[in-house]
């Protein structure tokens, strides 16, 4: 099974795609998809399983939980890159591999594992790490580069991202990582990071465990940032040693310089994607009219954009199915037209992520354009409802919220024209510019007066 056969089938375990939706997932042009299907089937036939159907332009796949279960957990559903990723890690983890001992537990042939390694030894000689050979038994790393451990810390947190954290027993690296507690250790930085102020996510948790790794094995980098005065965070400090207490002094200093790093907005990307992250940025600003973007919503944006960037870079796909109605798909062709216009990349998943930043700071930034919002009840009675209007107080303090009968709406219906910039109610109106309202629920209306906000801008914007 090729990568890109196994993203299909994680995708189809979520539920049912059209063909263009499957192909941008992927990764992949739409002429392609009918050939990974055709693999697919032939892979599922072999295995009297169900086979994958189009139903109303819809391809989708019916197979039980456990169907599921034992299909991912197969030892053939390893792809050649993670085959790749695994013999590296374990090589430069232990400093020592034996190709005839891994050519047993890959069930490769002979040619197929040499093959590999030769792949390894081209990035360790192009990262000027060395190694010799040990007659009868192996292969043994006499010098690892800075260059080679960021590729190894690259790796690793490919591997973390992928496995959510679960890091399942029967996984070939899970293995080679056995030694490492890990569950206590997520919890400990879960701990850490909140007492911080720093967000716990999978990025930075990977990021973290993968710096713990690299301490125990080939040695970690130099995070210090000269401009940075960390004496100023003493009780950060010490609250980190406390909490890690019985780790190593020099992963404890990882952690504070990592975390001081980040409460004070300084990237941990290399520079080529901080530059691609800081460029991409400010050509949003320019499309979308940013011009006093806040700072800590830009930061937030500057860092979704750069961890996309490494994704892509280093191949991390993330296959889950996202709804996306129509003001994501505007904002994804806008944020296209820029990717094709800086001649960068990005997974389509990481694209409504970065979409759904931006559809937050549209919203946020044009809080303005509703000031008074009239709920016409006609159904339901609400008047007297303190819960809902102590809510919409307090979650919405800018926006007046009025209440009234729909039948007093009908009698003047000019007053949406002079008085409301949105009205919702729970009866349909179909010849006028009312939206209907679900439920009086406050987030229920929120979210209304939240796309409304949104819809007008993007009009605006002629997107």
């Amino acid at each position: 099974m090729n990568s890109t056969n196994v993203n299909i089938l994680k995708l189809l375990s979520q539920g049912s795609f059209s063909t263009d939706l499957l192909a941008l997932y992927v990764n992949v042009e739409r002429n392609s998809i009918q050939k990974n299907i055709v693999q697919i089937n032939e892979f599922l036939k072999d295995n009297c399983l169900n086979q994958i159907e189009v139903k109303n332009s819809e391809i989708h796949l019916t197979l039980n939980r456990t169907q599921w279960e034992t299909i991912f957990s197969r030892k053939d559903f390893i792809t050649s890159d993670e085959i790749l990723d695994y013999l590296f890690i374990k090589f430069i983890h232990n400093k020592f591999i034996n190709l005839e001992v891994e050519k047993e537990i890959l069930d490769l042939s002979r040619s197929s594992i040499v093959r590999y390694f030769k792949e390894i030894k081209k990035i360790l000689d192009a990262s000027e790490t060395t190694y010799n050979y040990q007659s009868g038994k192996g292969v043994r790393v006499t010098h690892i580069s800075d260059e080679c451990k960021s590729i190894f810390c690259k790796k690793l947190i490919k591997f973390f991202i992928n496995g959510d954290f679960t890091l399942k027993k029967d996984t070939l690296l899970a293995h080679v990582l056995n030694e490492y507690n890990f569950i206590t250790l997520f919890e400990k930085l879960y701990v850490i990071l909140k007492r911080s102020g720093v967000s716990s996510t999978n990025f930075i948790i990977s990021f973290l465990s993968t710096l713990f790794v690299l301490s125990k094995s080939a040695g970690v980098f130099n995070l210090e940032v000269d401009e940075i005065d960390y004496s100023q965070h003493s009780s950060l400090k010490k609250f980190i040693k406390t909490i890690m207490s019985g780790y190593s002094d020099e992963y404890v200093d990882q952690l504070f310089f990592f975390i001081v790093n980040i409460k004070s907005n300084k990237s941990f990307f290399e520079k080529e994607i901080g530059y691609k992250g800081s460029t991409l940025v400010n050509k949003i600003k320019e499309k979308l009219n940013f011009s006093n973007l806040d700072l800590d919503l830009e930061c937030i944006l500057l860092r979704k954009i750069c961890i996309s960037f490494f994704k892509y870079d280093n191949q991390i796909l993330k296959v889950k199915n996202i709804p996306i109605n129509k003001s994501d798909e505007k904002l994804i062709v806008v944020l296209d037209c820029i990717l094709t216009e800086l001649d960068f990349k990005l997974f389509f998943h990481d694209k409504i992520s970065i979409v759904s930043i931006l559809k937050k700071i549209i919203i946020e930034h044009n809080k303005n354009l509703v000031k008074d919002v009239l709920l016409l009840f006609n159904e339901i009675t609400i008047s007297d409802d303190h819960y809902l209007k102590n809510n919409l107080r307090l979650k919405a303090p800018d926006i007046n919220f009025h209440i009234e009968p729909a039948f007093l709406y009908k009698l003047n219906t000019s007053i949406n024209n002079t008085k409301y910039n949105l009205v919702l109610s729970d009866e349909s109106y179909t010849y006028q510019n009312i939206k209907l309202l679900n439920s009086y629920n406050y987030l229920n209306i929120l979210n209304l007066v939240d796309n409304h906000i949104l819809e007008e801008v993007l009009k605006s914007l002629n997107l």
